[in-house]
């Protein structure tokens, strides 16, 4: 029969053998536990950042959409293109125009690009007829037909809606993509705007009021 002393040193060691066991156990499960809470926050995390910045891009399209964005200033180079006369030819001076001719001498010029069967751009027209003739005499304004190359009309349906709505400054017809692809123009109605030494001034993308155009033709002929 085994002593007491020695069937008390075996009770210790199971004790101290079952106790060891238990807090291994429990740190490897507290440890597997931490893993798994980490692992879910950080794709709790990841799913949140492609969220705000989804977000972002969403908010960022709608503006542009609702016409925030509208305005952009800065000057910079004027890029240069020919077009075809549809009336204003005593004014351009020819029935095919190269636009850089016109620029430059003191005078400020405005460049709406529109088409024939653009809602906005027939909106618009009407202001930008009046403040041609109240500053015909100090500026050109030149109306760019482009509405074949958005699906937004052809020359007949501009040559139409010119003669509807009784529009007399100039305005002619884009031969091709190019000052659309210069002038990086998205989305009609576009006006851009040259000042006197023939610099882009300002720019404007969407249907442009009356008291918005006349405050900035105002801003180009004081600088010119």
């Amino acid at each position: 029969m085994p002593s007491k002393s020695r069937r008390s040193r075996r009770q210790r060691r199971a004790a101290a053998d079952t106790s060891g066991g238990s807090q291994a156990a429990a740190s490897g499960g507290s440890t597997r536990s931490q893993r798994r809470s980490a692992s879910r926050k950080a794709r709790s995390n990841g799913n949140s950042n492609r969220l705000i910045i989804f977000s972002v891009a969403i908010i960022v399209v709608g503006l542009i959409g609702i016409g925030i964005f509208q305005v952009a200033t800065g000057a910079g180079a004027a890029s240069n293109f020919n077009f075809r006369v549809y009336q204003g030819e005593e004014t351009l001076g020819d029935s095919n125009v190269n636009f850089a001719g016109l620029l430059g001498g003191g005078r400020p010029v405005v460049l709406n690009f529109w088409g024939g069967d653009c809602p906005p751009c027939r909106a618009e027209m009407p202001a930008l007829q009046s403040v041609h003739d109240a500053h015909e005499d100090e500026m050109l304004l030149l109306g760019l037909d482009v509405g074949v190359f958005f699906g937004l009309g052809t020359r007949q349906s501009a040559l139409a809606l010119l003669d509807e709505l009784d529009i007399s400054y100039p305005a002619g017809g884009a031969t091709n993509s190019t000052p659309m692809n210069n002038y990086v123009i998205d989305a009609l109605p576009s006006t851009i705007f040259f000042g006197g030494d023939g610099e882009v001034f300002q720019r404007f993308s969407g249907a442009i009021r009356e008291d918005q155009l006349e405050s900035i033709v105002s801003a180009m002929l004081a600088e010119s």
